[in-house]
């Protein structure tokens, strides 16, 4: 494609996309997809955007932009790259590289972080100035939209723009301007927020490289405890480890973003100095990384001190030999009994725990061979919502949400998607559908198709037209809907003609 912009330095893609539209004056944001994606239906996403081999494919060849470099680059994706290992990495990269819809919020963890990103898209006043006196326009930086990194660090606090990160226009790219990011004196950015900007950028220019495993980051901060006197042998002191954490970043900072360890034993910050199972986020890792480590280290040095870490492997128990026949019988009757009563594990639970560990060491390939005859089927995940109280809760809200809106003037279409973009659980109600029919019947009843939204536009018009005393003229009606003739349906130009009589 002729003319499609060069991404700023740092800055997002979703802010390209946006300033295409305002160089090629496309007005309608389903055009601009289908200008950019060849398809109507891609969502603006602001940090992990897909489709980027069709967006490469936009670029000369002699440029030397390639699908990796967009997603390293001009993405957030760099945030997560570090900690989720190499085979998740890879595959994160195949999907958000590839042309076509991506699960990578949830295979990121994002969605299900207890770090939760800015609700709006934010930006640095100075930096603005700067962007439209260097380049004449402004645009949006990516290291603007990370939590934790809540000032620049060169002018001060971020300030939240007048747009939503999730709008309810999901197919709609907003670009940065005056207009939606207005000119207004910055706060001093605090000590914590400061800090961990630096460490972000670090983070956000990493480009691809080969990255830990979770077992080689277990031996890290294994290592980094052991380093502090924080252990006794192989066992963690937990409790020293939460001191040093909260007495560096302050318990009310921590708590700000849901980091303050709490007194059970399975918090977060116990469980980064265990064997992980799970990555953790960028912001869990970098709180404990300046908080044991001394100032001036770098982050890239980090992550290829861990990647070289060889962590030791297991040696398997050595079964114990010369057991009397007799005692292996009775050792295998008992077990056996115990399955009749219980599945494996409760049977372990319930008493014959001793039975198990001896079986194990000396009889150890007849004890698998009998748990696995005897495997329970895997139970069907029981549900821990009461569909029934949901459902009647949120139609309540839903009923609110519509008497508070059905008079007002000048509002957005209210379909299903605006609806549920004002309820905290959007997402799962969205997919449980078919679990709350009463949710499913306002909708079907409330929710305005386009003939509805057109007639509600015309008609706010008209009493606005009429009010003033101005005569009803067919063009001025519809140019002050926002509607063209092309875009009436054949009910609305009923209304007008039989209704309106223009």
């Amino acid at each position: 494609m002729l003319g499609f912009p060069l991404p700023y330095r740092d800055e997002l893609l979703y802010s390209t996309i946006a300033r295409h539209g305002i160089h090629s004056g496309t007005i309608s944001s389903k055009e601009l997809l289908w200008e950019v994606f060849g398809d109507r239906k891609v969502l603006a996403t602001s940090d992990l955007p897909s489709h980027l081999k069709r967006i490469a494919a936009l670029y000369p060849e002699t440029v030397g932009i390639t699908p990796k470099s967009l997603l390293y680059k001009n993405t957030l994706f760099p945030l997560y790259a570090p900690f989720v290992g190499d085979a998740r990495r890879l595959a994160l990269i195949g999907g958000l590289t590839a042309n076509g819809k991506s699960s990578v919020h949830l295979s990121t963890g994002a969605a299900a972080s207890r770090i939760k990103q800015p609700i709006y898209l934010r930006y640095c006043p100075g930096c603005i100035a700067q962007q439209l006196a260097q380049h004449g326009e402004c645009y949006w930086r990516r290291d603007w939209q990370v939590a934790g990194a809540e000032c620049c660090p060169t002018h001060g606090s971020l300030v939240n723009s007048k747009i939503r990160r999730h709008d309810v226009h999901r197919h709609q790219f907003q670009a940065a301007d005056l207009e939606v990011c207005p000119s207004i004196a910055q706060q001093p950015g605090e000590w914590q927020s400061d800090l961990l900007a630096q460490s972000i950028c670090e983070l956000l220019s990493l480009g691809p490289m080969s990255v830990p495993e979770f077992s080689q980051w277990s031996l890290w901060y294994a290592n980094l405890a052991a380093a502090h006197y924080f252990n006794r042998g192989s066992q963690i002191r937990h409790h020293l480890v939460r001191d040093k954490v909260v007495g560096f970043w302050g318990a009310d900072w921590l708590s700000r973003y849901r980091l303050l360890p709490d007194a059970f034993d399975t918090n977060w910050l116990n469980n980064m100095f265990r064997k992980h199972r799970k990555a953790f986020s960028y912001l869990e890792h970098l709180i404990v990384l300046h908080a044991f480590i001394e100032p001036g280290w770098k982050l890239a040095g980090v992550v290829d001190a861990v990647a070289r870490l060889e962590p030791e492997q297991k040696a398997p128990t050595k079964e114990l030999k010369g057991t009397d026949d007799n005692q292996r019988r009775e050792y295998r009757g008992r077990w056996l009994a115990a399955l009749k009563e219980h599945c494996t594990k409760q049977a372990r639970l319930n008493g014959f725990g001793e039975v198990y560990a001896w079986l194990y060491r000396r009889d150890r390939q007849w004890l698998m061979e009998v748990n696995r005859s005897h495997k329970m089927p895997e139970s069907k995940h029981r549900n821990t919502v009461d569909w029934q109280k949901r459902d009647r809760d949120t139609v309540r809200k839903l009923m609110g949400l519509r008497d508070r809106n059905e008079l007002q003037q000048g509002t957005v279409r209210h379909s299903m998607n605006w609806y549920l973009n004002q309820l905290e659980h959007k997402a799962s109600i969205e997919k449980h559908l078919n679990l709350l029919p009463l949710c499913r019947l306002f909708f079907d009843r409330y929710c305005e198709n386009m003939f509805e939204y057109q007639i509600r536009r015309i008609t706010d018009t008209t009493i606005y037209l009429l009010q003033d005393g101005e005569p009803l003229k067919r063009w001025q009606v519809l140019r002050r809907s926002g509607l063209s003739e092309e875009r009436l349906t054949e009910l609305t130009r009923q209304f007008i003609k039989e209704v309106l009589g223009i």
